[in-house]
C-alpha cells in the first residue's frame, strides 16, 4: 500500500509541474539574441539609462518608449538624438548623426559567426 501511495503522489507532482509549464509558459525560451535580431528599429535615441536593479545592464530608449540592450563599450558612442537603425532579422546597429556613422553588431560581442 505504501508503495502505490509515493507512486501516487510521485504521478501527482509529475503531473501538477505539466500542468503549470502548460499554464505559465516560460518567458525565457528565446535567447537575448533571438529576441534582438527579431526588432526592428528605425527611430532616433530618446534615453539612455543604465538599470542598477537588474545587473547594471545598459538600455537606449528610441522612439516613446522601445528600449534595446546596448554593451557598455559602445555606451559612449550612443548620444541621445542619434539615429537608431536595425533591421530585422539582423543582430548590426547602426547608429548616425552628421558627424559620426557606427556599426555595432551583437554577433562580434558573442564570438559568433555570422549565421
Amino acid at each position: 500500500m505504501s508503495r502505490n501511495k509515493n507512486l501516487l503522489i510521485m504521478l501527482i507532482v509529475i503531473v501538477m509541474v505539466f500542468l503549470y509549464n502548460l499554464i505559465f509558459p516560460s518567458k525565457n525560451k528565446g535567447s537575448f539574441l533571438d529576441e534582438v535580431r527579431e526588432k526592428e528599429i528605425k527611430s532616433i535615441v530618446s534615453k539612455k539609462y543604465i538599470n542598477y536593479d537588474n545587473h547594471n545592464i545598459a538600455f537606449v530608449v528610441y522612439g516613446n518608449k522601445d528600449s534595446i540592450v546596448v554593451y557598455r563599450d559602445w555606451w559612449d558612442k550612443i548620444v541621445v538624438g542619434d539615429s537608431i537603425i536595425k533591421p530585422k532579422g539582423s543582430l548590426e546597429v547602426i547608429i548616425k548623426n552628421s558627424d559620426k556613422f557606427e556599426k555595432f553588431n551583437y554577433e562580434d560581442k558573442f564570438g559568433l559567426d555570422n549565421q
